[in-house]
């Protein structure tokens, strides 16, 4: 449909996964992406993937910690594409399944420094070139884990809760500005990790891969795992034009699981 056609989106998190599952979608859609990440040989893969749409790409090596390395990516980008549009923050990470009395500050700070401080870091890189265009649009992946509680997930529930409150404040920091922020929260995804957990899980309790299956949709009303191309449709709704009076939202998607 091309309904991002020559749109600029710079993309944290999309070398691997649901990143790079969403930076194809988006080039499909018409966007040109400046792929970033740690990996740059991944990122060439997806490099590659988004120009096989007819979109360009631009690969940029930078952590999401490293605040510096940002603010070199986003320029890079702007210089390369002369604007940015549009972010994209899907960069993230898990934390060890242990109670909260387990866990140290080490287990924190290598959650917390990606998860949250990673997305203020590259919203300060690139929000500042998006309110200069006098418009622009920012989506950050959450999750589901920032709308309960979860045993033995404590840390990584706690960094999607600070994620919500991050984006609602710079919604609100946006909003003079014509920039829009919202978060996009998937539930389970279809994929390889979902399906090494699921494993595992069948392993350890001693029934059919498929029981567990069945265990884990049936807890949703539409009784489906989510796929990445879910997750796209609703990042490329919020980077449309109907999306540009949505913000400082956390859209879920997640099969009706939480309702």
């Amino acid at each position: 449909m091309n309904i991002l056609k020559g749109k600029v989106v710079f993309a944290t998190g999309a070398t691997k996964g649901l990143g790079a599952e969403l930076a194809v979608a988006l080039a499909r859609e018409g966007a040109h992406v400046a792929i970033v990440g740690r990996n740059v040989e991944a990122g060439a893969e997806v490099a590659a993937a988004v120009r096989a749409t007819g979109s360009e790409a631009l690969v940029l090596r930078a952590d999401v910690t490293d605040g510096d390395a940002l603010q070199a990516a986003a320029q890079q980008a702007h210089d390369y594409f002369g604007r940015n549009d549009r972010l994209l923050c899907s960069a993230g990470v898990g934390s060890p399944r242990q109670p909260v009395w387990e866990s140290t500050a080490d287990d924190y700070r290598a959650c917390f420094d990606i998860n949250v401080m990673g997305v203020m870091l590259t919203m300060r890189a690139v929000m500042p070139l998006l309110i200069a265009q006098g418009e622009g649009r920012v989506v950050v992946i959450g999750g589901t884990y920032g709308h309960k509680g979860v045993a033995d997930a404590a840390l990584y529930a706690a960094s999607k809760w600070a994620v919500r409150g991050l984006v609602k404040s710079a919604a609100l920091e946006g909003g003079p500005h014509n920039v829009t922020v919202n978060v996009v929260a998937p539930g389970g995804i279809a994929g390889p990790r979902l399906k090494q957990l699921f494993e595992a899980s069948a392993q350890r309790e001693g029934i059919p891969y498929e029981t567990v299956l069945r265990r884990f949709t049936a807890k949703s009303a539409l009784g489906r795992l989510v796929g990445g191309e879910d997750i796209a449709h609703a990042v490329i709704h919020l980077f449309s034009e109907g999306g540009r009076l949505i913000t400082g939202q956390d859209l879920v998607v997640d099969a009706g699981t939480l309702i």
